[in-house]
């Protein structure tokens, strides 16, 4: 699967000509204007581009509700940044050489190799690697279950473009838990095609995990390799968590947070609140979503906040494949409510809490999420 083909998405030319507009009649850029609109479609728009391989993997097979909204959060991660260094770079053309305000047409002009490069040739790059890392991480979770009853073993595509570097891997065979996987699981670079598959334990001599270390050292030796040294699946992230796109500072951060908070109530005014009503076993009135209880979630503190809010897309298959339910009844005079509902979950692979309020006489509603519940 690859960004070249007719049939694969594309970076809409729309999106990136509002962007621009907004960023011409903004005149500067400063990282705290990515919780605007325009900067939020185009994050959006590189989400649903990079997201891609990961929905068509859930068509294919089932796959945690949880690890689907830990990728789906590091997508959106990624694609802030990604948006931030792209309108970082375009506003440094706002100017002519005398520091004069272009007019649009020609700072338009400027910024289409901007948009060529981050939104065609990386985008296609990025995507190939999300194909492979959704594919890998989906699997460790499968092999981490079996533990060292199997052994992995380190596969490339077997043809003339595999790089000697990679090559020098091929049929590296180690138990899962051997320290090899934890940075050497791929993909192991842009559009690398390389892959693992897991083989019954005893069919193919084991390797030596020293030396296949040192062959993954010598295959990540520069700086820009090494942000390949992760494993998708254990530290569950699409992209390398040492990419130079995360070189911002703390404000790009807030931005994205504030930015997830109002993409998470637009999903759930378009999809949840008044549409959608969710049956779960353990609960005997159907779960409805309303605008206040979505604000609640939305702005209830949370360890991972940012992941907690981007959850809230995945809040239906998260309350279905909850990992238990307690119920509390009401005990602070509240003659409306009835009780809560605390439904076990993991948000960003924390303990979370998914909370729903009991109405006496009505609904039962989606409440917030939670890390632990409130002291009485």
């Amino acid at each position: 699967m690859s960004l070249s083909s007719a049939d694969d998405p594309k970076y809409s030319h729309d999106v990136w000509k509002t962007l621009t507009q907004w960023l011409h009649s903004k005149k500067e850029y400063k990282p705290e204007y990515l919780a605007e609109p325009e900067p939020r479609a185009a994050i959006e728009e590189s989400c649903r581009i990079l997201s891609v391989p990961l929905k068509e993997l859930s068509v294919k097979q089932e796959i945690p509700a949880e690890l689907t909204a830990t990728l789906e959060n590091n997508i959106f991660f990624f694609s802030g940044f990604k948006t931030h260094h792209e309108l970082t770079e375009a506003s440094k053309l706002l100017k002519d050489i005398n520091g004069n305000f272009k007019p649009f047409h020609k700072f338009l002009k400027d910024v289409a190799n901007i948009d060529g490069t981050y939104n065609r040739n990386y985008l296609n790059a990025e995507y190939n690697f999300a194909t492979a890392s959704s594919q890998m991480a989906v699997k460790w979770k499968e092999w981490e279950a079996d533990g060292d009853d199997y052994d992995l073993q380190y596969r490339t595509a077997g043809d003339d473009r595999v790089r000697d570097e990679h090559a020098s891997l091929n049929n590296t065979t180690l138990p899962q838990s051997d320290p090899f996987w934890k940075f050497y699981l791929p993909p192991n670079d842009w559009n690398c095609r390389c892959t693992a598959v897991q083989v019954r334990k005893g069919k193919h001599p084991r390797s030596d995990s020293e030396k296949a270390i040192a062959k993954g050292n010598a295959m990540t030796d520069t700086l820009k390799k090494q942000i390949f040294r992760f494993n998708p699946g254990a530290q569950e992230k699409i992209f390398p968590p040492k990419h130079p796109y995360y070189k911002a500072d703390n404000i790009v951060r807030e931005a994205l947070i504030s930015a997830s908070r109002k993409n998470a109530m637009e999903y759930a005014v378009e999809n949840l609140i008044d549409k959608t009503t969710i049956k779960v076993k353990g609960i005997e009135e159907e779960i409805h979503f309303t605008k206040k209880g979505v604000k609640e979630a939305i702005n209830q503190p949370h360890d991972s906040y940012m992941a907690k809010n981007n959850a809230i897309k995945n809040i239906q298959k998260l309350i279905e494949q909850n990992k238990g339910i307690d119920f509390v009844k009401e005990d602070k005079g509240n003659e409306m409510v009835d009780g809560y509902y605390y439904l076990k979950t993991k948000i960003e692979g924390k303990e979370s809490l998914i909370v729903l309020r009991k109405i006496k006489g009505g609904n039962t509603i989606f409440y917030s999420i939670v890390n632990k519940r409130k002291k009485p």
